[in-house]
């Protein structure tokens, strides 16, 4: 390559690149070229997978972005200079904060894993990084904070983890587009590389880990191959480089193994067989020998025998013979090999694909739902941020809530006084970028609206504006809720409604209509009863007091949640709303018979509803044919989230957890509507259908208990047979490490929880595991290997529903969580799997799996 070569960018730029031959540009250069290189395919196809970076968008990825890492000869060289450039000099950028615009230099940390700024203090490791975003990817932003459009393609927003389920946002202006492009293209391709190198490893005898980690570390010739080079520390330095989480002493076997003049030091073709002892699953070799009773090779019936017998696939015989081929292509699709065999239990579904009815009613349907979707952390003190509305929203939530409040320069979304606020425009704006991003099927707005009249016909508007063709209103008189089939590509506004006008035409009329709406949003509905106890003479706040704007908009908010008060809605705000919140007083009144409308109820006065056995009842016959939904305590201030099986078993529809929280309850609630928290791994509607139990509509509550005995006696027993197998590349946890002073003193081991509302009837261990309550099991421990652990523990369940039923694995070691996988047990396919490992912020490891095996009978 030239040294005043000149690299293409995009076509509205260039970058002048000259070559510095220094050994630290030769250093680098050299670790990145063979890494690039062998991406190269990839990126030239245009498309960039969801698993091999941190990047939620493959289309932030332009034409003009993939060709400047299209293979060719120089691009080791192109990226190695923009390392060294953003390493040794730095770039200046502008830091956009709310409070400020400041000028920094970024440069790149030493080990090439991190970006720093404020004289190195402040740093951002590239593992970290949940997203990049530019251009129109990340208007909502630049637009939030008053950045003309004319500076776009200047702006990247990153977006990181900081603590545990708390993401945070950089936001950055370029001063030039040459700059703009060095240091996005510089942590693209240092991101994507070395997710591709761990993508290598986890890949069963998949040379190319080897291949790579000689040719950039040892030689690039050939000749050199054959010299005796890497000691045993250069191997064991390497593998905590990868996060390869086994002790020396393990590690240290396969060395000497491997070392086969015993000199101490591995060649190449030394050092690619100790990669494959690495590799080597010696539980599938066991899975192997029982099904070809110790041959090499399997036939297309033995094939066919395993999917029907022991996967529980009911695959066509042509589908069955194209798989075979699939897996066998390197013997000619004539037999298939403990290879092909391996390779084919890595790449198959853990998790049925649902095959729903979307024609019922909505009321028919569990709804997943989000509570204070603009909040990133705890309910107070936190950054509202749109990021919220789009992190759900990839995800399949169909019901989001937003919390509507008076704002110095128009209506605000916001937790009242606990939060800063942002504007409803764009809150709105993200909202109609990413609605049906990943379902098809109605979205859900909760609204909340805590503003005067004048905000309140600002919102509406905004809506009506913003959301356009998109709004459903229905003006008709309708016996039944439409279904999510007639509703796709629709977004339903659910407005708060507390008294309707008996004899008025229609829950749609724009006549006037006697409305009010008290604050219902988490905290707020606690405050109510208190604060009217505690000012007894204060009914209502003065309507005059609220349009003052010589005031701040976050004393309006605190004034408001001091005093008991009722807001009337505008006629404005009922007429774009399809689902009217009403407040619960009890399931008998004329405004409970209406088919638009939803109780809203917090989780302290469902709990006390049920404590009296009639309105139990009540509660599970008024779900038959009405829509509810639930939402945490004000006390859940952390953004902690309830077990949400207890209200889906009563039929309520819209669950509300918070989103931003990976604890059991959320878990939970994304097991149950197949979400994982990877993009496009499988359509998700964010509608499950009710069991058949709750869909059965009743005329009297006394006869429910009757329809439960009578499907408790066609309910046959179930047999449930789990085996935890192994587990693949456990992250190398520094917490863990930091507990133990000796690496040998590792050892992992997995809990297995069995959740559900349904008692278990029986549960013993089989092999290798203790019980450790009622529905806990804990396999025994492995040592010093979190690279293949091996546990191959088996325990037995009986139990009687599935509706239901969850389990719930979570790998330990030293007494730590590493990682948790948390799945409903009708889900799962049958028959070996390997499923995904979750970081315990609920953040997908991307080659950590667990192998199972379970069977229902």
């Amino acid at each position: 390559m030239r040294s005043d070569e000149i690299v293409t960018v995009n076509k509205k730029c260039t970058i002048n690149i000259q070559e510095e031959k220094t050994d630290e540009t030769y250093g680098i250069r050299k670790n990145i070229r063979t890494i690039i290189r062998r991406t190269s395919d990839l990126v030239s196809s245009g498309e960039l997978p969801n698993e091999i970076g941190p990047l939620t968008y493959s289309n932030l990825i332009t034409d003009d972005i993939t060709e400047y890492f299209k293979s060719d000869t120089t691009i080791s060289a192109k990226l190695s200079t923009l390392c060294n450039q953003l390493k040794s000099k730095g770039i200046i950028m502008k830091k956009i904060t709310r409070r400020k615009q400041r000028l920094y230099l970024f440069k790149l940390g030493p080990t090439l894993q991190t970006i720093t700024w404020k004289n190195e203090t402040k740093t951002i490791s590239l593992d970290s990084i949940k997203d990049i975003r530019i251009g129109e990817m990340a208007s909502n932003y630049r637009e939030e904070y008053g950045i003309e459009e004319q500076f776009s393609g200047l702006w990247l927003t990153l977006i990181y983890n900081i603590s545990k389920n708390k993401l945070k946002t950089l936001h950055l202006l370029a001063r030039d587009a040459v700059e703009f492009n060095a240091f996005f293209n510089c942590i693209y391709g240092l991101v994507k590389s070395r997710r591709e190198l761990m993508e290598s490893i986890s890949v069963p005898n998949n040379e190319q880990f080897a291949n790579i980690h000689w040719h950039h570390t040892v030689s690039e010739r050939k000749e050199d191959e054959n010299n005796d080079t890497l000691s045993f520390e250069d191997v064991r330095r390497l593998c905590e480089k990868f996060h390869i989480y086994c002790s020396s002493a393990y590690l240290l076997k396969f060395f000497k193994l491997a070392d086969v003049n015993h000199n101490s030091l591995l060649n190449f073709q030394e050092f690619q067989t100790f990669v494959k002892l690495l590799k080597q699953r010696q539980e599938i070799s066991t899975i192997w020998t029982g099904l070809t009773e110790g041959k090499l090779k399997m036939d297309l019936q033995m094939f066919t025998e395993f999917l029907t017998n022991v996967q529980g696939e009911s695959s066509t015989d042509m589908q069955i013979q194209d798989l075979f081929i699939e897996f066998s292509m390197a013997n000619k699709g004539e037999y298939l090999t403990e290879e092909g065999f391996t390779k084919y239990l890595n790449s198959q579904p853990y998790l049925i694909e649902l095959k729903e009815d979307y024609s019922k009613p909505l009321n028919h349907y569990f709804i997943a739902s989000s509570h204070n979707t603009y909040l990133l952390g705890k309910q107070i003190a936190e950054t509202p941020s749109v990021e919220g509305y789009i992190q759900v929203l990839q995800q399949g939530c169909r019901c989001v809530e937003i919390d509507i409040w008076d704002g110095d320069d128009g209506p605000v979304v916001c937790h009242g006084f606990l939060t800063p606020s942002i504007p409803l425009r764009n809150v709105l704006g993200a909202i109609r970028k990413y609605a049906f991003i990943t379902s098809s099927y109605p979205l859900i707005i909760s609204l909340e609206l805590n503003c005067d009249k004048m905000n309140q016909k600002l919102a509406s508007m905004v809506i009506k504006d913003t959301l356009g063709h998109m709004l459903y209103v229905d003006h008709g008189d309708s016996l039944s809720l439409p279904s999510p089939q007639e509703l796709r590509h629709k977004i339903i506004i659910k407005a708060k409604k507390t008294k309707i006008r008996l004899g008025s035409r229609s829950p749609f009329s724009s006549s006037p209509i006697e409305t009010t709406s008290s604050i219902s949003s988490s905290y707020d509905s606690e405050f109510d009863s208190s604060s009217n106890a505690a000012n007894p003479g204060v009914a209502t706040i003065n309507t005059e007091t609220l349009k003052r704007r010589n005031s701040s908009s976050s004393i309006t908010r605190i004034r408001r949640i001091g005093l008991k008060h009722n807001i009337k809605i505008i006629a404005d705000v009922l007429e774009i709303s399809g689902i009217h919140g009403i407040k619960f007083r009890d399931f008998s009144l004329p405004e409970s018979k209406t088919c638009t409308h939803c109780f809203s109820i917090n989780e302290k006065k469902f709990d006390s509803i049920r404590l009296d056995n009639s309105l139990n009842l009540s509660l599970d016959k008024h779900n038959r044919r009405y829509l509810m939904r639930i939402y945490p305590h004000a006390l859940r201030y952390k953004s902690t989230n309830f077990n949400p099986i207890k209200f889906w078993s009563l039929g309520s529809q819209m669950v509300a957890t918070n989103w931003q929280t990976n604890d059991l309850g959320q878990q939970i609630n994304l097991a149950m509507f197949q979400f994982s928290n990877q993009r496009n791994t499988i359509f998700h509607s964010g509608y499950v259908l009710k069991p058949l139990a709750l869909l059965s509509t009743v005329s009297k509550e006394k006869h429910i208990p009757a329809l439960y005995e009578k499907l408790n006696k066609l309910t046959p027993l179930k047999k449930v047979i789990i085996k935890i197998l192994s587990a693949q590349l456990l992250p190398n946890s520094k917490e863990v490490k930091n507990t133990t002073n000796k690496e040998e003193n590792f050892g992992s081991s997995v809990l297995m929880e069995y959740i559900s509302n349904d008692d278990l009837l029986d549960l013993h261990i089989v092999k290798n595991g203790i019980r450790t309550s009622t529905g806990e099991v804990r396999t025994i421990q492995c040592k010093e290997n979190g690279f293949n652990p091996i546990w191959d523990s088996e325990l037995q369940m009986l139990i009687r529903h599935l509706d239901f039923a969850f389990i719930r694995f979570t790998v330990i070691a030293n007494g730590i969580p590493l990682a948790t996988s948390c799945l409903k047990l009708s889900y799962l396919r049958r028959g070996y799997r390997h499923i995904p490992l979750y970081s315990m912020e609920g953040e997908q490891y991307i080659f950590s799996k667990l192998f199972i095996y379970t069977t229902i009978t």
